[in-house]
């Protein structure tokens, strides 16, 4: 059976064969690697449609997670000359040319990775699940990220002919946190073993999702700009779900603390203030990472060959950005060019948009008289890659003494911090029930505030 498509897939052509052998072991993949229980269970799932506007190209309906069929799907550009770059003004290309073919291949490969790996590091989640709402959110999330996964597919397929079908292929093969064929990126070798890892993840690793994908929606290479473009209908809800979420887990600890007047809330069955920015801590990281080095040659060669740029790039083109250089065991700044730090532009750009939110949660904190302020950790704040890899800097941004490891430390979850918050991830399907951690999925901080208006039994 063809697959779901709204790009005019014909079934007698080598494209159509290859997609429905590489569907066979992709559902090898997903029975092996992705969720392994509910798959027969009916929820109220959201698929496309094929139509390309923002109001109709999904609709919601009651289905099996075992039904859903993976599809690809395109949303013109109306683009006909290259946006930017050495090509600006030339002719957007439909075949991939040959002086870009190994940078695109690897860009295309990366996207498709990420999304498997998002599957498999988060499938142990349906053991925990907190509500009923919360499951269908998942499943959503493990379907539409297979969906990105087959968006890729599907130009590595189209476009790159042997090469493409040994990359597709490899898109089975590694596993995430695997230490012989981990996955590509090193954020997504990390398993998301509870739910409040879950939320963070969507709010920031979806939202640095969001941003590379956006990247390439004007790209050179008409076919990724397309499937970029569908990508962006669906990268909205899974960011949601983490700000959502996170603020649900936010309100049952503020109420859980200002009726029992401690931040030690995990005997009254909340994860506490200090574990959840603890969280923060350990996840920003990684999720910092994701957006590569600040100076990445790479990154220099995609926007100087038309085919990744920032959002709003055109106002930073004439400027310099100020970047971190290694020094020994220290740093310095200096300037470079816009084009040649369009990691570090996109991350800020990232860093001010999540900043806003977690603002606006601290106003309603102090409105409900909670004592604690969340803080997004520094962009040097425990690093793995880049020039801040390997150095001892506080979540100010501060390098540290090299004998300032305890210190660092104090910054993240301990093993008993991990196992107290996966102590309380108790499987809640229930209708109309929720579990202890977590507050009913209509709760708003700041609505809270407004109701408690400053007391605990407002």
């Amino acid at each position: 059976m063809l697959l779901p498509n709204n790009i005019g897939l014909d079934e007698r052509t080598l494209l159509a064969r290859q997609l429905a052998s590489y569907e066979k072991k992709f559902h090898v993949w997903w029975r092996e690697r992705g969720p392994a229980e509910f798959l027969d269970q009916p929820m109220r799932l959201r698929r496309p449609t094929g139509a390309v506007s923002g109001t109709d190209w999904a609709e919601y309906t009651m289905l099996r997670p075992d039904q859903y069929r993976w599809g690809i799907f395109h949303v013109p550009t109306n683009q006909d000359e290259i946006a930017f770059g050495e090509h600006h003004g030339q002719k957007v290309w439909n075949e991939v040319p040959h002086e870009y073919r190994t940078l695109l291949l690897h860009h295309i490969c990366v996207q498709a990775d990420v999304e498997n790996a998002a599957i498999e590091q988060s499938r142990t989640l349906t053991q925990m699940v907190p509500s009923g709402a919360d499951q269908e959110n998942l499943f959503l999330f493990f379907l539409e990220e297979g969906r990105h996964t087959w968006a890729m597919v599907h130009l590595l397929l189209a476009h790159f002919g042997a090469d493409g079908v040994v990359e597709a292929e490899a898109l089975l093969s590694r596993l995430s946190g695997d230490s012989r064929n981990p996955r590509l990126l090193d954020a997504f070798n990390y398993p998301t073993e509870d739910w409040l890892s879950h939320f963070i993840w969507c709010f920031l690793a979806d939202r640095v999702g969001k941003y590379q994908i956006q990247a390439v929606t004007q790209s050179a290479f008409a076919p990724l700009a397309k499937a970029a473009k569908f990508m962006m209908f669906e990268e909205p809800l899974h960011i949601a779900f983490g700000v959502v979420g996170l603020e649900r887990v936010l309100s049952n600890t503020a109420q859980a603390t200002l009726r029992g007047g401690t931040e030690d809330t995990f005997n009254r069955g909340a994860i506490p203030f200090p574990v959840i920015q603890k969280y923060f801590n350990y996840w920003v990281p990684k999720i910092y990472d994701l957006f590569g080095d600040d100076d990445s040659e790479r990154s220099y060669d995609l926007f100087r060959a038309g085919i990744r740029i920032p959002r709003n790039f055109v106002d930073s083109e004439e400027s310099v950005v100020r970047i971190d250089a290694r020094v020994g065991d220290g740093l310095v700044t200096t300037d470079v060019a816009a084009e040649f730090a369009t990691n570090a532009i996109m991350r800020r750009q990232f860093i001010a948009e999540v900043q806003r939110i977690i603002d606006r949660w601290n106003v309603s904190l102090r409105a409900l008289g909670v004592d604690f302020q969340l803080y997004l950790p520094h962009e040097r704040f425990g690093r793995a890659y880049g020039p801040c890899a390997g150095l001892p800097i506080d979540v100010s941004g501060n390098v540290l003494s090299p004998d300032a490891g305890a210190k660092h430390a104090a910054y993240l979850p301990t093993a008993s911090e991990f196992a107290n918050v996966r102590a309380l991830m108790q499987r809640e399907l229930v209708p109309g029930r929720y579990s202890s951690w977590i507050a009913p999925s209509a709760t708003r901080l700041a609505t809270l505030a407004q109701r408690f208006n400053g007391s605990p039994h407002g």
